[in-house]
């Protein structure tokens, strides 16, 4: 029998575990007849400081086994899904989402359907619409995919995150790539295989307060441009190509003036000008390349991406 692992990352999310357990018993009961799968849920608690396990503990559901595998500290969510995800390399599928709710539960059944009747390696949920997210966020996310995919043989699909079905020869493969700083969004895209799209629209939140905060949004938008895309270092080889042009032209212009017209000299003003905007140029160049250098002194450490303190098992007669 099939067996789907769900895998739910949870960070301080006391307040959603209650209804989120309720929800996926009673979706996965009407699925498991119908496609004949076996469910498990796979929690990984990234460093919580409330009472998540506590609550994992306390409603551990008597028909669908669960995992929760505790981290030593927080080690961020790329690393609570690589250890859920090595968890399930063992199962025939695994759907990874958020505890929030905001993934409606409901899918679930939309993505084994859609894996099963069109043979498919992947099916990830985008979202179909960012109205709600500002105009700054809209271009914001438009400029960071658009460099992401810059040059690649490969394209990250706008708009889609986490939530998604993997099968698991796609399991494996994410999980056979060595490096330590993941950015899980363009592993999905980087092992190939065949993937499909779904448009959904996320739920509001109702428990709880997000622990994401839009600095926290930047440094992974950061981390996924080093980590994918060359295309920052190329930026800088354009600009400095075209600032070195301009000033070419422009000492030609200032030979020419001094030779043969009247005009006065330009002053001091301008100078400094010139040299303050060549000087931001370079500090910004020196932090693009240094943010690169720090990537690669990380990864040669060779640190393990994540530490365990503790794993429990419920269901099915274990606790």
């Amino acid at each position: 029998m099939t067996t789907v692992a769900l895998i739910i990352p949870v960070h301080n999310e006391e307040a959603c575990i209650n209804a989120l357990l309720g929800e996926i018993s009673t979706v996965c009961a009407k699925l498991v007849n119908r496609f004949s799968i076996n469910f498990r849920v796979v929690f990984v608690d990234d460093g919580s400081s409330d009472n998540t396990c506590l609550r994992i503990e306390q409603n551990k559901l008597s028909d669908i086994p669960m995992t929760l595998i505790r981290f030593s500290r927080n080690f961020g969510k790329e690393s609570a899904l690589t250890a859920g995800l090595s968890e399930a390399a063992e199962d025939d599928a695994a759907i990874i989402m958020d505890a929030d709710l905001q993934h409606p539960i409901e899918m679930i059944e939309t993505f084994i359907e859609r894996w099963q009747q069109e043979q498919v390696d992947v099916v990830y949920a985008y979202k179909e619409s960012r109205r709600s997210e500002g105009i700054f966020m809209r271009i914001f996310s438009t400029v960071f995919y658009r460099l992401l995919n810059y040059s690649n043989r490969y394209e990250i699909p706008k708009n889609a995150g986490d939530f998604r079905l993997i099968s698991q020869p796609v399991v494996r493969a994410i999980l056979s790539m060595p490096e330590n700083e993941r950015f899980m969004k363009g592993l999905y895209s980087w092992v190939g295989f065949q993937q499909i799209g779904i448009a959904y629209t996320p739920n509001q939140r109702k428990f709880g307060k997000t622990t994401f905060s839009k600095s926290a949004l930047i440094a992974l938008s950061i981390d996924g441009l080093t980590s994918f895309s060359i295309a920052p270092l190329r930026l800088m080889s354009i600009v400095g190509f075209l600032i070195s042009l301009l000033s070419a032209l422009y000492f030609v212009y200032v030979v020419i003036e001094r030779l043969f017209l009247t005009t006065a000299i330009p002053g001091l003003a301008s100078v400094f000008a010139l040299v303050s905007l060549f000087g931001g140029v370079q500090l910004i160049c020196l932090g693009i390349i240094g943010e690169y250098v720090g990537k690669i002194l990380i990864e040669s450490k060779r640190r393990p991406t994540y530490v365990i303190s503790k794993v429990q098992l419920f269901g099915n007669d274990v606790d």
